[in-house]
């Protein structure tokens, strides 16, 4: 016969899956099918409750807002967002961006010749090398050539490429 770990004069019903240790039928808690002891119930509920504020605190502090156009139909604004977020997250963790395509194209096609796009992605010695070449206007036609390519290139290509900061979404 059996007893208790908690109550030396109760026989035990079973024992505490979390513990492995004999427990009596005051002491047993069942959850899921399975028995527990109230001890290591209160170490579930404890290390349950660390993981949400945890989650909470985190969710806070780095990621950003997102609201999703439910209607579709947008224009150029339904491709990329000005927010520095897009859709294409897994397990609650979107994408963060900090370069916007959209932008990077059209200051390719319209400013590229004094080498705009190149500033503005953070490459100030090709911009450099684009000013100090414009007279020639073969950065124009350059510029003009990858601002298209920044407006037809996959999002996260573009950002994989071009954005220092961007980060890339987590499988859980």
């Amino acid at each position: 016969m059996s007893v208790c770990y908690v109550h030396d004069d109760a026989e035990s019903v079973g024992t505490c899956v979390g513990c492995g240790k004999f427990i009596c039928h005051n002491c047993n808690t069942e959850l899921k099918g399975k028995n527990y002891c109230k001890k290591c119930v209160n170490e579930l509920f404890d290390e349950n409750k660390r993981k949400m504020e945890k989650l909470e605190d985190g969710s806070k502090n780095n990621q950003p807002m997102v609201f999703m156009n439910a209607g579709g139909g947008g224009g150029a604004s339904s491709s990329s967002s000005s927010s520095s977020a897009a859709s294409g997250g897994v397990g609650g963790f979107v994408a963060r961006y900090t370069k916007n395509k959209t932008t990077a194209g059209i200051l390719g096609i319209l400013l590229g010749g004094i080498g705009a796009h190149k500033f503005y992605l953070g490459r100030p010695g090709m911009g450099i090398l684009y000013l100090l070449f414009c007279w020639t206007y073969v950065p124009t036609i350059i510029g003009f050539i990858e601002g298209i390519l920044y407006l037809v290139a996959n999002p996260e290509d573009f950002a994989r490429k071009h954005d220092k900061g961007y980060q890339v979404p987590i499988n859980y």
